[in-house]
């Protein structure tokens, strides 16, 4: 009898401790417990920022082109092409302002040489023999192209709007011009543009004048100078 009772107290003794041991593992598990989006004690937080900075920076600088162009909406009895030249000066990354002035080529079509071959009469059209405009430009986004894994470049596509003035053999008239295409950047001082530039303006004829669109596919090669040479870090 004495034997059992001893057992009965030793069982309890070791119920109690256990309990005791799990409540206490209980309560140093939920003090370890963190609330919800909150971190811990201790624990520093960090914003991390994704930045994409230009390779080549055209703050305060020149940029003198040079290149050509064709007309791919003159009327059907002339081909014309022509030599552009222009400086640019870059306010800062987004807006720029150019002037630039084109010479001329033109020459009969094959309808045109016929028709004074065969019937002698003049086609009645205005040949251009030269241009200029003050456009201002704006580059609507930047970035980058890579050709493999050493070679990549950099480009802006831009918008441009300004007057012109354009010159037949019968007058020389004003136009507004509109431009858009993109700047490609190579190295830290060349640049080759490429785009589509529109003339509206009154046609001077020898008979009646109309309102023309001369659409011009044009490319450039461009070359940076002044303000800073550092690239952005």
């Amino acid at each position: 009898m004495k034997m059992t009772k001893t057992l009965f107290l030793l069982l309890a003794i070791t119920s109690h401790q256990a309990f005791a041991s799990d409540t206490n593992l209980s309560n140093q598990l939920d003090d370890l417990k963190i609330p919800a989006n909150t971190a811990p004690v201790g624990v520093t937080s960090e914003k991390l920022y994704s930045v994409q900075n230009r390779y080549i920076k055209l703050d305060k600088k020149f940029e003198f082109n040079l290149g050509g162009a064709k007309n791919f909406t003159g009327n059907g009895f002339l081909q014309m092409s022509q030599i552009n030249a222009g400086v640019a000066y870059h306010f800062n990354d987004r807006w720029s302002v150019t002037a630039s002035g084109s010479y001329g080529f033109n020459d009969f079509t094959a309808s045109a040489n016929r028709l004074m071959m065969n019937d002698g009469i003049m086609p009645d059209a205005a040949i251009v023999k030269w241009r200029s405009d003050l456009m201002a430009s704006y580059n609507l986004f930047y970035g980058k192209f890579r050709m493999n894994m050493d070679q990549v470049f950099y480009f802006d596509q831009y918008v441009s709007v300004g007057p012109g003035l354009v010159n037949t053999q019968y007058a020389t008239v004003p136009a507004a011009v509109a431009d858009v295409g993109f700047a490609l950047w190579f190295g830290k001082n060349w640049s080759a543009r490429f785009g589509a530039k529109n003339d509206v303006f009154r046609e001077q004829k020898m008979v009646h004048n109309d309102l023309a669109y001369h659409l011009l596919g044009h490319i450039e090669v461009g070359y940076l100078l002044g303000g800073s040479d550092s690239a952005y870090e």
